[in-house]
């Protein structure tokens, strides 16, 4: 059995993270609901993330951005179904309800069945949830018992989870995805370095990553220094890809950037987005 719970545990560390944007200079987005997520130990680590490397929490911001950039342009494109995969406490379901898609979550029973109980308390509805580890379940038949059409165009936000998961976990899962959803477009973050190997070009750069690790409690086994492995592998293309620094300028934030050290600027190239659409 594949155990991967370490996502659940990050879900608090993101919202802290994200419930502070609206005291930043020039905030990205607003989510009002982080801080029902967020506790003292997951604002401590959010703190020791700043501490070890700030770009961390600088590139958490950006993604968060950016995701919500593809759900809103993919809905105005024609988009009529969003599936969160591992989202934790994600709320875009509830930031874009009336847009007229339909949002469904996957994620472990664990935790979308406290984000449930967070949603009831405050008088929400959570939106249709698979309980499931998506990697060693049938996903597109569990989503159909919720009333997921395989046939309609749909989005799938993949945030903060790739670098966590067992690489040889990665490919089968998308291929399931890939016979079963006949035309649909993912989005991911990743670190475009061989995670398994640690095959950085600097040793300073492995410590940082280190330090990231020990301060999210987690590991990161996954890494993809070539996106064609998802070309080759299944059955996928891929329409755009970058790193979350060059957003910077777009967010008005690229004086910020252009002012971190030379050695954290490439570090940063190594944290990349990436959007497959369905071949």
């Amino acid at each position: 059995m594949i155990d991967i719970n370490e996502i659940g545990a990050t879900a608090f560390v993101i919202a802290s993270i994200r419930a502070l944007e609206p005291e930043k200079p020039r905030p990205l987005f607003n989510d009002p609901y982080a801080p029902w997520f967020s506790n003292d130990r997951a604002r401590t680590a959010a703190r020791q993330l700043e501490a070890v490397f700030p770009p961390s929490t600088t590139m958490v911001r950006f993604r968060t951005r950016f995701f919500n950039r593809f759900v809103e342009r993919g809905i105005v494109d024609g988009a009529r179904q969003v599936v969160l995969l591992g989202g934790g406490f994600d709320m875009r379901a509830h930031f874009y309800r009336g847009t007229g898609a339909t949002f469904y979550e996957v994620d472990q029973k664990a935790v979308l069945e406290f984000k449930r109980h967070i949603l009831t308390d405050n008088g929400i509805e959570q939106p249709p949830s698979l309980f499931a580890n998506y990697l060693e379940e049938d996903v597109p038949g569990g989503l159909a018992d919720l009333g997921f059409d395989p046939e309609a165009p749909t989005l799938m936000v993949w945030e903060g989870n790739t670098m966590y998961l067992p690489p040889q976990s990665i490919m089968p899962f998308l291929n399931r995805l890939g016979s079963a959803i006949p035309s649909f477009r993912i989005a991911f973050d990743y670190f475009s370095v061989d995670l398994q190997r640690r095959e950085f070009d600097n040793e300073e750069d492995r410590r940082r990553l280190e330090g990231v690790e020990r301060a999210m409690n987690a590991s990161f086994p996954t890494g993809f220094p070539d996106l064609t492995v998802f070309e080759k592998q299944a059955p996928f293309e891929v329409a755009e890809s970058g790193t979350f620094a060059e957003l910077a300028e777009e967010y008005g934030l690229g004086e910020m950037v252009a002012e971190y050290p030379e050695d954290w600027r490439e570090t940063l190239k190594l944290y990349r987005y990436c959007i497959l659409q369905r071949r």
